[in-house]
């Protein structure tokens, strides 16, 4: 049983924590309205209402960041399977492969520019929801496997990714749940000290 003084810590504890809740829902409605005004304030052409505004959001957007604290950054879960498979790659070009993978994301995000033939200066034009399809992310590797040893002295190979389970099941001329159950199997007999 908690004593006295574990049970008021709990109990201010729990208090905070609502009291930080309701907070957060009033930054949240403060800042829908600020926001709202300044972008009204925009269309009536009254830029020093609206800087008042924009200067109140940001305000409501710094409290808000000290209430939650420093948030993880999201990864695209289609990243994080590219950057597992192809973590043979960043590995051994380290610095070099990182840089041209990132350079590679840039140019595909940026706009289109007809009137240059600079990498720098032109792109594909593709938006981030693009990228992230199995479509956008071949055409990454592509970039990659053309340009990669050109601008970077890197390396890329499709082939050293490890095959995928769907991969395997074809290479193997099995369907995915006769090749799933094969592999299953496997991996019990191994567990088991059975195979090597």
């Amino acid at each position: 049983m908690a004593t006295y003084q574990e049970q008021i810590a709990q109990w201010r504890q729990q208090r905070r924590q609502e009291e930080a809740q309701s907070r957060l829902n009033e930054l949240r409605q403060e800042h829908a309205q600020q926001i709202r005004d300044r972008d009204t304030a925009i269309a009536n052409n009254d830029m020093e209402l609206a800087a008042d505004a924009d200067n109140q959001a940001q305000y409501l957007e710094n409290e808000y960041r000290q209430l939650v604290g420093p948030q993880q950054p999201q990864i695209h879960p289609a990243w994080q399977v590219w950057m597992q498979r192809n973590a043979s790659f960043i590995e051994r070009e380290g610095e070099r492969g990182v840089r041209a993978v990132t350079d590679a994301l840039g140019y595909m995000q940026r706009p289109r520019n007809p009137n240059s033939t600079d990498p720098r200066y032109s792109g594909m034009g593709m938006r981030p929801d693009q990228i992230f399809t199995p479509q956008g992310l071949e055409k990454l590797e592509d970039l990659l496997e053309i340009h990669g040893s050109q601008f970077y002295g890197v390396r890329f190979d499709k082939n050293e990714q490890p095959l995928t389970l769907r991969d395997a099941a074809k290479a193997s001329n099995l369907d995915q749940k006769t090749y799933n159950s094969y592999a299953q199997a496997y991996a019990n007999a191994k567990a088991q000290g059975r195979v090597g």
